[in-house]
């Protein structure tokens, strides 16, 4: 009975500490970016733009936490409440500064916010949620293995968030239009098909820190199978649902070359990505 009512309290413990970590994300977030009203847009101006990017953020903030919570303890109840109060906050720290970060990696030539709160573009909004998913998730792999050796979880880190950019890019370079181009257009269809290649990639880099690795080298040589699968699987994904999934159209025109892009299209192809990333895991984890 008594190790019943501990599993209770230190499960009651725990959820509590994640609330009090997102209400610090929360503050976080606005702290990191103090050039526009979060109550305003949420409520006043009913951005939907805005909704898309701050709920990508609290989900990549997810992430963090399932990493966090879920890596190896010290087996103490109290070392791992501060463990866990420190590695969260750390995870804060970096998906915000992250975000700074490749969005001017990825989008040079534009701060997303601006059209965001400015135009309200549902595509940027879209972008920018999704560049939070993904990094919150690849953070929380970080965590979820590394969180004992801080010097090797940094150097991993800064190699898996470099890699994980290359997902937008990288879906630039296969298709046969200029995505960004599409995306700072208000294309919706064309940012959710990149969010899933961006998020593909994430969910590869993820699985490739979830495998048991006994030295450094043999993870970077994990994470390189996933991210070559990634380089061979997205090409591959978009000319099978081309092909077979959608036999009557192209993918292409379907997204940018009508009036009216088929967000339908977009979503369906950035599901196909998400989906194969996710087979491919599961098959090679076997």
């Amino acid at each position: 009975m008594e190790t019943s009512f501990e599993f209770i309290w230190h499960s009651g413990v725990f959820l509590l500490l994640c609330l009090v970590l997102f209400f610090v994300a929360q503050l976080a977030f606005r702290m990191f970016n103090p050039s526009f009203n979060v109550n305003k847009e949420l409520t006043e101006k009913d951005n939907l733009s805005f909704y898309l990017g701050y709920l990508g953020y609290f989900l990549g903030f997810l992430m963090i936490i399932g990493g966090v919570m879920n890596s190896e303890g010290s087996g103490d109840f109290y070392s791992e409440i501060v463990l866990s109060l420190i590695y969260g906050g750390i995870g804060i720290l970096i998906l915000n500064l992250t975000s700074l970060v490749l969005d001017k990696i990825i989008h040079p030539k534009l701060r997303l916010w601006d059209d965001i709160i400015v135009n309200g573009n549902v595509a940027v909004g879209l972008t920018k949620g999704i560049h939070y998913f993904a990094t919150g998730l690849i953070v929380g792999g970080v965590m979820l293995t590394e969180v004992d050796k801080p010097v090797e979880a940094a150097i991993f880190l800064v190699f898996a968030l470099v890699i994980g950019s290359i997902g937008f890019m990288y879906y630039d370079f296969i298709t046969p239009f200029n995505v960004r181009k599409e995306i700072y257009k208000g294309n919706n269809a064309a940012a959710i098909g990149a969010g899933g290649a961006q998020i593909a990639f994430a969910i590869l880099i993820y699985s490739g820190f979830q495998i048991v690795h006994s030295t450094w080298q043999e993870s970077m040589l994990m994470i390189g199978v996933d991210i070559l699968a990634g380089f061979i699987l997205l090409p591959l994904i978009r000319l099978i649902v081309d092909k077979v999934f959608i036999p009557t159209a192209k993918l292409t025109d379907e997204i940018v070359n009508q009036e009216k892009p088929n967000f339908g299209a977009g979503l369906f192809e950035a599901a196909s990505y998400i989906g194969g990333a996710l087979l491919f895991i599961w098959c090679w984890n076997l």
